[in-house]
């Protein structure tokens, strides 16, 4: 399933970054590894469809693993935000290099507690149980890997290894996270969807793709020179949609 649209060229300092639509055979892996899939929204007084990538099922929800930074006064949240969009645009091909064929969704949250914020990033991590990942040796990992499959904690390690690469090559400030804790997606208050990997594939869930975008220059620096586009929003749907969602699953 692929969007009616075209490829379109970002121009950056550094080259040309192509971003053409996801492809068939993405769009089916990505539903396949997903928990609960991903389902087609096409706009009513057009041909252009947007994704949602389910992330609760009734009262079923998709959990990630939450980076938690410590809270924070508005200001200095929006600041947070910022810098972690960019260290995750700058952490992802530093993260593609070890090879795994599982999806990461890497994501800015800020999640509002009235007079303080939490501005920290969260990871949805979705192992190949046939990939890599699920073959590495680390020790302790049998906790997350449990609980979101065996090769979680490789892809995870893997992941927070980037940023901090990352924040050390930008001098970009990466917080020290007080802990990493499971959380359900509504727990997390607003999500920012900037970039998915899938093995060796960026898929970019922008809903807007544009050149004022800095995370494009990021990718290209990085001889990121092609990337699909799933333009892609959360959502949350019935276990009657499930089969529209995830084809094939057994409910």
């Amino acid at each position: 399933m692929a969007t009616e649209v075209t490829m379109q060229t970002i121009a950056t300092t550094y080259g040309i970054v192509e971003v053409s639509p996801i492809t068939t055979d993405t769009f089916k892996r990505l539903r396949q590894l997903l928990p609960f899939g991903v389902v087609g929204m096409q706009h009513r007084d057009s041909q252009d469809i947007e994704y949602g990538i389910v992330m609760q099922c009734d009262d079923d929800e998709v959990f990630g693993v939450k980076l938690q930074p410590i809270d924070v006064d508005r200001k200095q949240a929006d600041y947070l935000l910022q810098g972690n969009t960019i260290l995750i645009a700058h952490a992802l091909p530093r993260y593609l290099q070890h090879g795994f064929s599982g999806v990461m969704i890497p994501l800015p949250y800020l999640r509002d507690k009235g007079d303080r914020f939490e501005s920290g990033i969260t990871l949805f991590i979705f192992p190949d149980p046939a990939g890599k990942e699920a073959a590495v040796d680390i020790p302790y990992a049998g906790g997350f890997d449990k609980r979101f499959g065996s090769g979680c904690t490789a892809m995870l390690t893997a992941f927070i290894t980037a940023l901090k690469q990352s924040a050390a090559a930008t001098g970009i400030s990466l917080y020290t996270p007080i802990g990493l804790e499971p959380r359900p997606r509504l727990q997390l208050g607003s999500l920012l969807f900037g970039y998915l990997a899938l093995g060796q594939t960026i898929v970019a869930l922008k809903t807007t793709v544009t050149e004022k975008d800095i995370t494009w220059s990021i990718l290209r620096e990085a001889d990121i020179t092609k990337v699909q586009h799933m333009p892609a929003r959360p959502v949350g749907i019935s276990k009657h949609d499930l089969r529209l969602a995830k084809p094939g699953l057994q409910v």
